[in-house]
């Protein structure tokens, strides 16, 4: 790919990239049967108990097997074979999807059948959301990695409002249900399997002198702590998803209870989040350069606000609007965030540090199952101005400690189209 193309200011240019182009297709593929799952998961979930915490502790499985196997994901994808690690991860993700969907319809589905396949899902989320996200630092530099991250970051959120609609959708047909959403998700993830099938073989990363896994995770970790600019973008990301993405947890309870609205309406909360999410990364992505502190920690306080204003939306229209301004600011945070990591990080640790992410999406699942305790004893409101007070506390920690460190990004040859 031409410098030119790299230095063009539309995300769209790095699609000329055939082997990321391939990626991004089934990413973006994957990306909403997630969307459906976000969905489907909830209802199933509120369905059979009733409670924000049966919600919360689905997600505590899947939680626990991000949190401890992310780093060996991340570990992995820098050792061996990236496409090899996607094809077996998704496989086992699309198996989950239809051994779910069998257990719905056949009547047999209990909260704890239902948190273990997340348990599982969770493991298989570890070892593929790192090496997507090292594989596109592998394929793009410079630029053209900046657009990719903002072209995913787009995708990632066009896809909320596709998948969320489709399972919205789905749901509303008496002879699909939720195990018909669960069928279609495993459809899904057999064309995912066939477009990754199409990219070409990645080999695993020689080294001069042979490492074990532990000796790479142990690496990883002094890379991170000794490196100040990553420790806190790596860290400062962390805390704002355990806080600042937490309400996703209570939004069926937030709906029935302290709306009025029936929990399956969930897919038009999700659908306004990712139009509000769409806009800012079109808007963002345009930009010559992306600051690499200022922007990010002001949408993180921004997406503190938009929570507390949610707590305290009076009516299902202003939840609405709420709504895009919590996906904007969310979206914001998370590609500046990423961008900056990736244009920090040298190539060989991309994921290790990619890792970190995952993990911090672990906590967050594993933190979803006290905040919906919380939730069903203080209330939705309350839980959701609680959130966004630390939100708030720890975009603010992370703005003065950026004060004292110097952002170098790492320079690197630019990979052939």
């Amino acid at each position: 790919m031409s410098n030119v193309d790299g230095a063009n200011r539309s995300p769209f240019t790095v699609l000329k990239h055939s082997q990321f182009r391939l990626l991004f297709l089934g990413s973006a593929l994957a990306m909403v049967a997630f969307g459906m799952m976000q969905v489907v998961q909830g209802v199933v979930a509120f369905e059979l108990t009733g409670k924000n915490g049966a919600v919360g502790f689905v997600s505590l499985g899947q939680g626990i097997s991000m949190l401890f196997l992310s780093p060996v994901g991340g570990a992995l994808s820098d050792r061996v074979s990236k496409r090899r690690m996607l094809v077996l991860s998704q496989a086992c993700i699309g198996i989950m999807f239809g051994v779910i969907s069998v257990l719905v319809i056949t009547g047999a589905i209990t909260i704890w059948l239902l948190a273990g396949c997340t348990l599982i899902l969770g493991c298989m989320f570890a070892m593929m959301g790192p090496t997507r996200q090292a594989w596109i630092g592998d394929l793009l530099t410079g630029p053209q990695l900046s657009h990719g991250v903002a072209l995913q970051q787009l995708m990632m959120n066009a896809t909320r409002i596709v998948g969320p609609l489709i399972a919205g959708a789905l749901l509303t047909l008496s002879f699909v249900g939720t195990g018909g959403v669960y069928l279609a998700m495993a459809g899904i993830f057999v064309v995912v399997e066939a477009v990754l099938a199409l990219m070409q073989a990645t080999p695993a990363r020689k080294k001069a002198v042979p490492t074990s896994i532990a000796g790479d995770l142990k690496a990883g970790v002094h890379y991170i702590w000794t490196t100040p600019e990553v420790r806190l973008l790596t860290l400062t990301f962390a805390g704002v998803v355990l806080a600042g993405f937490s309400y996703q947890t209570i939004l069926p309870g937030y709906l029935e209870n302290a709306l009025g609205h029936p929990a399956k309406q969930l897919s038009l909360l999700f659908s306004t989040m990712a139009v509000g999410g769409i806009i800012t990364t079109l808007y963002l992505s345009s930009r010559p350069s992306l600051p690499p502190t200022s922007l990010m920690f002001a949408f993180g306080a921004a997406l503190a606000g938009s929570i507390l204003l949610l707590a305290f939306a009076p009516g299902f229209i202003a939840a609405l609007l709420v709504s895009a301004l919590v996906g904007a600011t969310s979206s914001g945070f998370q590609m500046l965030n990423n961008v900056n990591l990736m244009q920090l990080t040298k190539p060989e640790y991309f994921g290790r540090v990619m890792s970190v992410t995952m993990m911090a999406f672990g906590l967050n699942a594993i933190v979803a199952f006290p905040v919906g305790l919380i939730a069903d004893q203080v209330g939705e409101r309350a839980t959701l101005a609680g959130l966004g007070c630390i939100c708030f506390a720890v975009v603010a920690t992370g703005f003065l400690a950026s004060t004292r460190v110097a952002f170098r990004p790492t320079a690197v040859t630019a990979p052939e189209a």
